[in-house]
This record gives structure tokens, sequence and C-alpha cells, in this order.
């Protein structure tokens, strides 16, 4: 990982499994503040991925004719796939979105996205939604239900309609400084953070690419969260120990309307999410349900 003038946690070893029975490597990682940036490895890394993540094609919209609080109709009108992320923000229409689970929209397709509102004050406006790039905090994506949502995007501060991203405004500028500088390093396809000294998130995909489309958002959602963190740096063994305990997970298997496969699952120790296209797992996401940051 690339960081400058930070110190480095923990030693590169291997762990577990993955999602496709390959094995996950979780290397050293800086700390910062209040936050650890582990790098993780697979051995199933594509080459290629047959996906596109930011494209024009793709248009986000409140339904027709009534608009429904946690349901978006996702259309692409490419010629490839596009990749839609858990926890991506879809700022505008009726109210602020958030996205509940990934979702891979084939050409020519429509489908209907599980979202959850960030925006509890507002239920007016347009039928557009924009995709900003931009990803809500950890926080906010481990609620557990429409009400805990609007709870935890209080705990950003009061705005005129309790919008996350009005809220978390005010953090942003100390966020982008606690994340300055890191990249990810050459073939890595996966992160884990730790926050205040714990493992709080795992993101592996299936692409090195794809973690470096989506790498900006993913530190910066992570880091509005940790900089109100006590500064205490993650070791390696808890960074590999959630790896393990993630990858002993057994997950149900389940195929939305679209045709595409999710696999999820839970442990005393962590919750976690699997999208699957062409047989193989294009995201995997993980959170600790034992963090402060979820518990709380």
């Amino acid at each position: 990982m690339q960081e400058d003038g930070e110190g480095v946690v923990g030693d590169g070893q291997e762990g577990d499994v993955d999602r496709d029975g390959g094995t996950v490597v979780v290397g050293e990682g800086p700390a910062g503040a209040g936050r650890t940036v582990f790098p993780v490895f697979t051995a199933h890394a594509a080459a290629t991925r047959g996906y596109d993540t930011r494209t024009d094609t793709l248009t986000v919209a409140e339904r027709a004719g009534s608009a429904v609080v946690e349901e978006l109709v996702v259309t692409n009108e490419g010629v490839r796939p596009v990749l839609v992320l858990e926890g991506e923000l879809l700022e505008g229409g009726q109210q602020h979105r958030v996205a509940a689970r990934s979702a891979l929209v084939a050409p020519d397709t429509s489908v209907v996205l599980p979202v959850r509102c960030v925006e509890q004050g507002r239920w007016s406006g347009g039928r557009a939604h924009v995709r900003a790039g931009r990803r809500a905090p950890v926080t906010v994506r481990s609620a557990q239900g429409q009400a805990e949502v609007w709870r935890r995007v209080a705990r950003y501060g009061a705005g005129a309609t309790g919008s996350l991203p009005e809220t978390v405004g005010r953090r942003e500028a100390r966020a982008a400084a606690l994340v300055a500088g890191l990249r990810p390093l050459p073939f890595q396809n996966g992160v884990l953070i730790g926050i205040g000294g714990q493992p709080v998130l795992l993101e592996v995909f299936d692409s090195p690419r794809t973690l470096a489309d989506v790498w900006d958002a993913l530190l910066q959602a992570v880091a509005l969260d940790a900089v109100t963190a006590p500064a205490i740096p993650t070791p390696g063994r808890r960074a590999r120990r959630f790896t393990g305990r993630v990858a002993a997970i057994d997950t149900v298997r389940g195929i939305d309307e679209s045709g595409t496969v999710h696999e999820q699952g839970e442990s005393h120790h962590a919750r976690v999410t699997t999208l699957r296209w062409r047989d193989r797992a294009v995201h995997t996401s993980a959170v600790s349900v034992r963090h402060e940051l979820v518990t709380a």
C-alpha cells in the first residue's frame, strides 16, 4: 500500500480461502489517525472483467407511476453490463437513496434495485437520480432497517432535510486528508479497513481494475467515520483473523429477477454478502457486527 509518512502495521501473511476457493493474502497496512488500511490479494483476481463501473449508459430513476421509498429502477442502455455497488449513494429524485445491495445490470435491461432512504425530510422533486461516485459510510451501510438508517444518518449532524450528503459535508475535508496519498498496489483487488484498533470492513472485487475505479469513494466513505475514532492502529493479526472468520461463514444463495446470484450469511463476528456473475465472485463485502460503529 503506497503511503507517505505513516506507520505500517502487520506483516503480510496468507489467510484462508476466498469465495472462489483461492488463497487470500492480507498485506501490510499503513496506519494513520484512526484508520488502518490493509491491502488484500486473492488468487482469482481477473485480468479482464467484462463489465463497467462508471458509464453514461446507466440511468437510475424512481418507479413509474408511484415512487417507492425502498425501490429504484436502474436501466442499462449500453452494450456491456454495469456494476452498481452496495453502499453507493444515488442522489436526487424524490429523496437521496443508498443501494442496499450490489447489482450487475445487463445490457438493454431494467432492474428494480433495493435501496434505503438517506434523506428523511424530503419527498419531492424529479424522477432521475445521479450517480456521483460517492458511497455511504460503513455506519450507515451496516444499519438494519430504514429507521436505523435514519438514526445513524443523524449522527453526522442536523440538516434541513436530514440528507446524508449534506450532513457528512462537515467532515469531508478532514476525511480526505486522512486518506490522502493512499493508492492500491499492483494486482491488489481488495481492502480491509480497521478503525479505532479493530477491523470493520472488508471489500474484495474480482478485478484490480474495479478496486481502482471505486478506491477514492470507498476510502473517503470509511474516513468519514475514522475522523472521530481513537487514533489506535489495527494490528495485522486482527485483520488476518477477521478475514479467516469471514471465509468460514456459511452463506445462503438467491437469484434476483435479472438472474444475478447473491449470497449472504452472518456469524457472531461478521455479516457477508457476495454478488456472483459468470460463476465468480464479483464483489464481496463483509462488515464486523462487533465493531462499535455497527453496534452503537
